[in-house]
């Protein structure tokens, strides 16, 4: 599949578009020419973008949604075909982050974190889907991250869930494939974005916690600006690539898990090929 190289008249739909990447890869998108739905919890910072890439001769519209419920997500596909008629890209961004202790954190936590970094992703492509296959064609664009490679202590529920969309967006990708639609998945690593101020959106189902998304500060606060991630996103759903990582830097985390894997292949007994019997499973 060679993706889509010509932007210009197509539509892209962008969870988490009011801010950060999001609004980085909505930047880029309306500057090559596609009319951007701006969805985001923060309906504000979505209008606001909205109105921005309009004044600068986009079109572009904002939709409230709550990527954690499958219903708001059906609501925006509805908004994206009403204001637009068809959807040709869709970035799965929407993303929350809490970093503290492994102990610290609290089933509120690991729910909260699950249901918009993982099942975030899950519902937009599930929602999404029919409308692609119909025309046998698209591109979807999961945010996933480098910390879905490589473990980072303090951050566990975050890596869990970014470990899953990255598993889960290599599976749909082998699963759309020969419907026409082309799956990528987003790999950045330090980006300035406003994910340490994400605390605001806990929900007051997930309780209270003593971890907090502060922790992030440390590591955003010398990132890359979204819009170069925005630039990257264009040229990965030009090639249909698999993965689009932003920090080419960090390939020795890579290549550090890949000996790590190759030495405990090697390192493996070769399988006795015996057979297994109904009594071996009893």
């Amino acid at each position: 599949m060679p993706g889509i190289q010509d932007l210009t008249g197509k539509t892209a739909v962008v969870t988490g578009g009011g801010s950060g990447i999001g609004a980085g890869m909505s930047r880029r998108f309306a500057q090559r020419g596609m009319r951007v739905v701006v969805a985001d919890i923060d309906l504000d910072a979505a209008g606001k973008l909205a109105e921005s890439l309009r004044s600068g001769g986009a079109e572009a519209v904002a939709v409230e949604v709550d990527v954690s419920d499958r219903g708001s997500l059906e609501a925006l596909a509805q908004a994206s075909l009403a204001a637009f008629g068809e959807v040709d890209v869709l970035c799965n961004n929407a993303g929350v982050f809490l970093g503290g202790k492994m102990a610290d954190f609290t089933p509120g936590d690991w729910d909260w974190v699950m249901s918009v970094n993982l099942m975030g992703v899950v519902h937009g492509c599930s929602v999404f889907r029919d409308h692609f296959t119909a025309r046998g064609s698209g591109q979807i664009v999961n945010t996933a991250s480098i910390g879905g490679f490589a473990a980072d202590p303090g951050c566990a529920p975050y890596t869990t869930s970014k470990f899953a969309v990255v598993g889960y967006s290599e599976a749909l990708r082998r699963d759309l494939e020969p419907e026409g639609v082309g799956v990528s998945i987003l790999c950045p690593g330090p980006v300035a974005t406003g994910i340490d101020r994400c605390d605001r959106l806990r929900p007051a189902s997930a309780g209270e916690s003593a971890v907090s998304s502060k922790a992030a500060v440390p590591v955003i606060e010398q990132g890359m600006h979204p819009d170069e991630v925005g630039d990257l996103v264009v040229r990965g759903i030009a090639s249909n690539a698999i993965y689009v990582f932003t920090h080419k830097e960090l390939a020795p985390m890579f290549e550090q898990r890949i000996t790590d894997l190759r030495a405990a292949l090697e390192d493996t007994p070769a399988a006795s090929g015996s057979a297994v019997t109904p009594e071996d499973l009893a």
